[in-house]
């Protein structure tokens, strides 16, 4: 048995007829009914009941058709995976995002483009502060999405979105304080992102003389603000239900004030793409705003 009978066994199936299967498969017709002789002659069973005007598929034939679809459509994605090796597609891709990006729009636009490129593997890590520029810097990751600049210098910079950072307290917290100025602040913890690689401790709207909370996971940010422990700045577009709700109180003092951060789109300068990289790169860059 061969990978060519059971193509041909599949396109008689496909067009209806062994002419039709023939001059899909730029092969005589004679070849095309050899081929599934030979096929048959293998299993020892008929595949078709030629009894007909058209071939219909046997009892046997309808099983192995069945069977046989797995190798017909794992040839077809060897097929692919091959013309993606000769066209230099890249094997794998990998990105590091803010997390306080606006994922939904991102992660859309990835999904589409996984979808029209299914043969590169796409690493997407969710990142925090410094991290995916310092990915991007070390050749970690080949391209970021982030708020954070230290080295603008050595890298290619497209900014294609911005996030309205909010300073945010639950309401019961904010009643229980009895908040109503800056300085009511200083006695309740401020909860902050941090890592320990360096310089990504640098941050806004902090509170310097405060106390801190440090953690380094922003989802568990937002929970730790939502129950009650603490106050900190949360991307807009990740509590618009607990804003509308007036579950969290939106700070508004000297230095503690809501603020918009930009998004940019980062990679090494003079770091040379491949064909898929490229097309990534640039769809990301139109989501510029």
């Amino acid at each position: 048995m061969t990978y060519d009978q059971v193509l041909v066994f599949h396109t008689i199936i496909a067009t209806g007829s062994f002419k039709a299967a023939a001059a899909e498969l730029h092969k005589t017709q004679p070849a095309i009914s050899q081929a599934i002789k030979k096929l048959e002659d293998e299993m020892d069973f008929p595949l078709f009941d030629r009894s007909h005007y058209r071939p219909q598929l046997t009892e046997h034939g309808k099983v192995f058709f069945e069977r046989s679809h797995r190798l017909i459509l794992g040839m077809s994605e060897l097929e692919g995976l091959t013309k993606s090796f000769r066209d230099k597609d890249e094997p794998v891709i990998s990105v590091s995002v803010d997390g306080i990006s606006p994922l939904p729009k991102l992660l859309s636009l990835l999904k589409c483009f996984g979808e029209t490129y299914p043969f590169t593997k796409l690493n997407l890590e969710i990142d925090i502060l410094a991290e995916s520029e310092r990915r991007v810097l070390e050749k970690e990751v080949l391209m970021g999405v982030t708020h954070f600049l230290s080295r603008p210098d050595n890298l290619e910079i497209v900014p294609i979105t911005s996030v309205h950072m909010i300073p945010v307290m639950s309401k019961d917290l904010y009643l229980e304080k009895k908040v109503n100025s800056q300085r009511d602040l200083l006695d309740i913890d401020q909860i902050v992102v941090s890592t320990k690689q360096k310089h990504s401790n640098v941050s806004f709207g902090l509170l310097e003389s405060g106390k801190k909370w440090r953690l380094n996971d922003s989802n568990f940010k937002k929970d730790v603000i939502v129950a009650g422990l603490g106050w900190g700045h949360l991307a807009e577009h990740t509590i618009e239900q607990e804003l509308k709700s007036g579950k969290l109180m939106v700070l508004d003092f000297e230095d503690i004030h809501p603020r918009e951060l930009a998004i940019q789109l980062i990679r090494l300068k003079r770091h040379s793409f491949g064909p898929v990289a490229k097309s990534l790169w640039n769809e990301l860059a139109s989501l510029r705003e």
